[in-house]
């Protein structure tokens, strides 16, 4: 391990104890569903990074890393630039606060019980973005690649001799791929983190307040936001499967696309045209069977992308969508308060994966 990768490493973690400490917080100030959100999601973030370390220094049973070098100074380039611009942005709002400009406080308090259709969504249009980690998996880090490599020829040998580990990760495009889409997600995953922990813990100096509009009133307060756990979700299942090729960037990708789409339909056409709730809560049943549909669907043409460039078992376009389809359809009736982008993701990659790696499929 280099010192860059222990540095992003150092990050990560010191992110994940602080989303502890928040943990902590939301217990103290008796919101339950806060507590266990943030919970599940600290241990994840914290659990997924010290299982990448131990699976691929100490256990030897795959050998990528968790980042090379130069997507490794990419990452800490990012975090050098971006939190003085972000605490620049907070200094701004202090100034207003000193001007006792109390405007901020309509964005932290909820006038609707639910949040607007409209807000409703934005919300799943912004979970749509993670399907640019598909595209990168198996489309756009191929041109990456290529013109990376590209450049790098253009260029004096004793400047590409430095990129070295691109050339020698040449010949298996996914193994390049699995350290841009970690690259990708890790600074994402560093940018939301940071701005969240704002939000939470000092609201008033939050420069990103709009943002609450699409936030439902018990996501105002103590508890990591939905595009928080679905960043979480997806890096966990990254760093960990992605370690496992070719399968586990075909598992991750196809639990990913199952899950987006199934949130989007279930929610959308549950709000919309839902009837029969599902006990006391806000699902209903259309939607809940609205999502397991779409999951199969969308798990199956995932499948049928996928296929001309991983070869596919034919068991596996029934096996794998159907299963996908179920355990997000029995998530989605427990109704419990760890948020679906984080267990969609985290729960339906790990049973896909080793029910593949087991019955080889």
């Amino acid at each position: 391990m280099n010192i860059l990768t222990f540095i992003i490493i150092s990050v990560l973690y010191s992110y994940g104890f602080l989303a502890l400490y928040i943990t902590y917080q939301a217990k103290k100030k008796g919101e339950k569903g806060a507590f266990i959100n943030n919970l599940a999601n600290s241990l994840v973030l914290i659990v997924s990074i010290s299982l990448n370390i131990i699976i691929v220094n100490f256990l030897n049973i795959s050998n990528l890393s968790l980042i090379i070098f130069p997507f490794d100074i990419f990452i800490v380039l990012f975090i050098i630039f971006f939190i003085p611009l972000f605490f620049l942005s907070i200094f701004r709002e202090k100034k207003k606060i000193k001007l006792k400009n109390d405007s901020w406080r309509k964005y932290y308090i909820p006038v609707l019980k639910e949040l607007p259709f409209k807000y409703e969504i934005y919300r799943k249009i912004t979970h749509l973005l993670v399907l640019s980690i598909i595209f990168f998996y198996f489309t756009l880090g191929f041109f990456v690649q290529n013109f990376f490599v590209y450049v790098l020829d253009s260029l004096p040998e004793f400047i590409s001799d430095l990129f070295y580990s691109l050339y020698n990760i040449e010949s298996d495009k996914m193994i390049f791929t699995q350290y841009l889409v970690v690259s990708l997600v890790s600074i994402a995953l560093i940018g939301l983190l940071t701005a969240d922990f704002v939000r939470i813990l000092k609201p008033e100096f939050y420069p990103l307040k709009p943002v609450n509009l699409i936030l439902r009133p018990k996501e105002l307060r103590m508890r990591l936001g939905p595009h928080i756990s679905m960043g979480i979700g997806c890096f966990s299942i990254i760093i960990l499967f992605g370690l496992f090729q070719p399968i586990g960037p075909l598992i991750i990708c196809v639990s990913m696309s199952m899950a987006i789409f199934s949130d989007v339909s279930s929610n959308l056409i549950g709000r919309k045209f839902g009837m029969k709730k599902i006990r006391n809560t806000n699902k209903t049943y259309e939607g809940l069977f609205t999502g397991i549909i779409v999951a199969f669907f969308s798990g199956y043409l995932s499948l049928v992308i996928i296929n001309p460039i991983i070869s596919i078992s034919p068991l596996s376009f029934v096996v794998i969508p159907i299963l996908g389809a179920l355990i997000i359809g029995f998530i989605d009736y427990l109704n419990l308060e760890i948020d679906d982008n984080l267990l969609y993701n985290f729960v339906v990659t790990l049973i896909l994966f080793f029910i593949s790696v087991i019955f080889q499929f």
